[in-house]
């Protein structure tokens, strides 16, 4: 029974850990503040990227998606795109402004506080329009069990609707 409850412990400790050392870790918003169509991507299936369809990503990734156009200027894209993510549980903006067309912005997981983050370019789409470029990604772990993804499209459906 004791052997049971020091591994018990032990567990306890280290998830314990975990929390603390992800919530303290040191932040560098320059590091996560990136442009998502021209950010380097990597083999780990910890990241989604939605782009406009002109931009040149390799769509045959799963993690590749094509951004919807929306009949409404940039900036009230903007706006709405940042009020749907604010009004998310955890996310704060790291770095930019929704008036300057480019924010990044950190969303904690809930048990734990490891920190995703979430870059978005606002553009103009030449028509009157805009769309949007969205990278998200984990910065800790190989992978991320489909999170990334089903953020971006929940943040972009909802941003949809906000504008109808």
């Amino acid at each position: 029974m004791t052997i049971g409850v020091s591994v018990v412990a032990a567990v306890t400790v280290f998830l314990a850990l975990t929390a603390v050392l992800a919530r303290r870790a040191p932040e560098d918003p320059d590091r996560w503040h990136v442009d998502p169509v021209a950010a380097t991507v990597d083999d780990r299936p910890h990241w989604y990227r939605l782009t406009p369809a002109e931009a040149p990503v390799d769509r045959q990734r799963k993690q590749e998606g094509t951004a919807p156009r929306f009949d409404a200027p940039v900036d009230r894209l903007a706006e709405a795109f940042d009020e749907v993510a604010m009004g998310e549980e955890r996310v704060q903006r790291l770095a930019g402004s929704p008036s300057r067309r480019w924010v990044t912005y950190r969303q904690r997981s809930a048990v734990f506080g490891f920190p995703d983050y979430v870059s978005v370019r606002f553009l103009e789409d030449g028509e009157g329009g805009s769309t949007l470029a969205v990278y998200s990604r984990a910065r800790y772990g190989y992978g991320d069990g489909g999170v990334n993804a089903d953020r971006v499209r929940q943040w972009v459906d909802e941003t949809a609707q906000r504008m109808r």
